[in-house]
């Protein structure tokens, strides 16, 4: 609710009856939504390959919801091989190492703080585990669909905004 109250004083009350065009103008303000990772980057890097270490694109998702909470999953390497797939259970220590180096996730809250162009994510779950930090205040551009977070000039991800049907009732 205090998401949805921030977003109507920061953007103008929106009129009695919503067209499309009100949507998507509301919609390209916002982060709420699902976003697909189209590119890590560090930029300082020698090389393409270490300019771009989770692949080209990498994959992984990035949400934002209406109610103030933020997830986000990535995965590469050994963690996408299909034939790992409920059997790390019985995996050596160096593959399970591989795997957890391979992935991460976190959920948690989050703000934004538009005077200072930053999100701020509150993480209060992680897998693997970080050192300590709770708390991370990003750098960010909203450009339509498309989302970075981070600097150019420095350590950035892009993400573009999934677009699909209007949701329903679960299939059976």
């Amino acid at each position: 609710m205090r998401t949805v109250l921030l977003a109507i004083l920061i953007f103008g009350c929106a009129p009695a009856s919503p067209n499309s065009d009100s949507v998507a103008a509301a919609r390209s303000l916002s982060l709420v939504g699902t976003w697909r990772a189209a590119d890590f980057v560090i930029p300082t890097a020698g090389d393409s390959a270490h300019q771009h270490p989770l692949g080209r694109p990498p994959r992984g998702y990035l949400v934002y919801d209406a109610t103030g909470h933020v997830f986000f999953q990535m995965a590469k390497g050994l963690a996408l091989l299909p034939e790992l797939r409920g059997r790390w259970q019985q995996a050596d220590s160096a593959t399970l190492h591989g795997l957890m180096a391979d992935a991460v996730a976190y959920f948690g809250e989050y703000r934004v703080d538009r005077t200072n162009g930053r999100v701020v994510h509150r993480i209060e779950g992680e897998i693997p585990p970080n050192l300590g930090t709770t708390e991370v205040a990003t750098p960010f551009r909203l450009n339509g669909d498309t989302l970075q977070l981070g600097r150019d000039s420095s350590v950035h991800w892009l993400f573009l905004r999934v677009h699909g049907a209007t949701p329903g009732p679960p299939e059976r």
